[in-house]
């Protein structure tokens, strides 16, 4: 088949779809470099204008190049969108973009979010609870690079993120659907599982006049629903409770009017019967977040966590996982918490070595120089742990170095551990680092370790926003 696109330039393409949606279908190019949706219906000149937008105007995979003044493709964004780049316009309309599978294959997230089709993902995509958190972040990554720009994407689901979790890669596709508030209508309710309790609600009610729009509200709901989902492996509202004899109307139900979290604390009507892995698997700030989302955010959007909130939360957490010693666990890694027993959650294998792991407890200062008070963030200690440029500064968030070089991502110092020494801190490149404990401060040079002992107060760096960390060493058997 020879698509013609509106710049007159032609491709040639397989002549059966490879996937079909309720706009048109999929198919694929000979050279396997693109993949064009061509339409089912003729496009209203407005639904033509917002296409010509959504590649220009509000492509945000392209930037303008300070020495030229050209438009150049991004390549840090651009690898985790599917971003249309042209308008078809023969065989009939549609919209072309990069095939996604040409640097490495990828699936519709939904083969891991459901305990049934697991199973089916091939074991070199499957990856370990360790590679889910990272997709998460990347996930809470892509929504707040679009939702930073003004845009909502209005169906993200399980079919339109398409991943492979073993190697932490994930791509948002169906972009030619996104809505600019004001500008771009909304084309697309959401899917399902993923929807907006409003939108549930308005579209059960089927009055036009009082249907909420998609918004990077409702997008919010839908990230937590999947984050939840891949972390998890359930869906937060869909518990035990009954809500209608009528199975497709206590669906509309539990997802709408009187959708309620399973884990929710003052409700526990909705809740899995007997032992189940719940949120606070995640640590205190995952789970508070979960909580916000399917508790007041159900009925308050407003309220719901930003996308930004989600990816600095998930990053927080990655630095508190440790790998199970179980070979044949499922998951392969837990969040070490300080509250409940030192086993992995998935199999209750406990940890057995070392007896004690060093907790590193950020703190900024804030105002006058040298004055600190506790951040947010802690560090796990487990061999070959990273300091990053994240850790050491409190200006500066992983988030806030989507666009950075390799220079603002090196590893700057490492937690190690020595059998005959204990838990050490290898400088790696923190020209200013320095120790302070039994009453002297000293300074640790480049390439050198110093042990990690209770009571240590780290100074990370000497520069205004620096943290400083204190080490306490958690016990673990």
């Amino acid at each position: 088949m020879r698509v013609i696109y509106t710049d007159n330039r032609t491709e040639d393409y397989e002549d059966l779809p490879f996937n079909s949606g309720a706009q048109g279908e999929l198919y694929l190019s000979k050279d396997k470099q693109h993949v064009v949706k061509l339409y089912t219906s003729a496009l209203a000149q407005r639904r033509q204008e917002a296409l010509r937008k959504i590649i220009n105007e509000y492509n945000i995979t392209m930037r303008t190049d300070p020495e030229t003044g050209l438009r150049v493709v991004d390549p840090l964004i651009a690898d985790m969108f599917a971003w249309p780049d042209i308008i078809v316009s023969k065989p009939r309309p549609g919209i072309r973009m990069r095939n996604v599978n040409v640097a490495g294959e990828h699936k519709p997230l939904s083969w891991w979010i459901g305990a049934r089709t697991l199973k089916y993902v091939p074991e070199h995509m499957r990856g370990n609870w360790l590679d889910r958190t990272r997709v998460a972040s990347q996930m809470a990554r892509i929504a707040w690079k679009l939702h930073g720009s003004g845009l909502c994407h209005s169906d993200f689901s399980g079919d339109n993120f398409l991943a492979h979790v073993a190697r932490h890669k994930v791509v948002l596709i169906d972009l030619d659907n996104l809505v600019v508030p004001d500008v771009i209508q909304p084309e697309i309710l959401g899917t399902g599982d993923f929807m907006a309790p409003e939108i549930v609600i308005a579209n059960d009610r089927n009055d036009s006049r009082a249907l909420p729009r998609p918004s990077i509200h409702t997008d919010l709901h839908s990230l937590a629903v999947l984050i939840y989902q891949l972390l998890l492996n359930r869906h937060p509202l869909r518990g035990p409770k009954t809500h209608d004899a009528d199975a497709q109307r206590d669906d509309v139900l539990a997802l709408g009017e009187r959708a309620l979290y399973i884990e929710d604390p003052d409700d526990h009507s909705n809740r899995p019967q007997g032992d189940f892995v719940g949120a606070w698997a995640l640590g205190e700030e995952v789970e508070t977040l979960m909580r916000l989302s399917f508790t007041i955010g159900l009925r308050k959007p407003e309220l719901r966590p930003l996308a930004a909130t989600w990816l600095d939360a998930l990053l927080r957490m990655a630095d508190q996982i440790v790998p199970c010693t179980n070979k044949d666990c499922s998951h392969k890694a837990f969040v070490l918490l300080a509250n409940r027993p030192a086993r992995c959650p998935w199999c209750g294998t406990p940890i057995r070595f070392p007896k004690e792991v060093p907790i590193l407890r950020l703190y900024s200062t804030f105002g006058q120089k040298g004055h600190f008070q506790p951040d947010r963030a802690h560090i796990v200690g487990w061999q070959r742990r990273p300091i990053l440029r994240w850790h050491v500064f409190a200006d500066v968030s992983e988030s806030g170095l989507l666009n950075a070089g390799v220079h603002d991502r090196e590893t700057l110092a490492e937690i190690v551990y020595d059998q005959r020494v204990g838990w050490q801190m290898l400088n790696v490149n923190l020209p200013a680092l320095r120790v302070a404990g039994d009453g002297s401060v000293r300074r640790v040079g480049l390439g050198e370790t110093a042990p990690l002992h209770h009571g240590q107060h780290w100074l990370l760096d000497n520069a205004p926003s620096a943290r400083a960390a204190l080490v306490t060493m958690q016990t673990v058997q």
